[in-house]
């Protein structure tokens, strides 16, 4: 049976603007490649952790992946929302919610959403 989650692929038709997004903009590590710079690409924070692996659907006539949403965590939303804003990125307020979590929301390149959350009283 399953023992093991290795990773999440993405099938793209926008690789290189996804992998900036994640990269750049996100500031999300290339663990590794398969391919190249934009093909194959492993983006995480621990090398044999579960990742996000973004591949170019042209290039394996595969059909492009349907949305889907990514929750990361920061230390501080405050100062991670003034650093995505000098980045270029606009986007809503983020908001407290009584579960515990300050969460930001965006869109990807994709569409797929991108939740930034930072845990509340722990």
């Amino acid at each position: 049976m399953v023992n093991s989650f290795y990773c999440t692929n993405i099938f793209t038709r926008n690789a290189k603007e996804l992998i900036k997004f994640y990269c750049e903009t996100l500031e999300i590590p290339m663990l590794r490649t398969d391919c190249d710079d934009y093909n194959g690409v492993y983006l995480g924070f621990i090398e044999d952790a579960p990742s996000i692996c973004i591949w170019d659907a042209a290039q394996w006539d595969a059909p492009v992946t349907g949305a889907m949403s990514f929750v990361f965590v920061c230390d501080n939303l405050d100062n991670t929302c003034l650093e995505l804003e000098r980045k270029g990125l606009v986007f809503d307020p983020p908001e407290k919610f009584d579960w515990g979590t300050y969460e930001l929301r965006l869109k990807d390149p994709d569409n797929n959403e991108v939740v930034i959350a930072e845990y509340l009283n722990q």
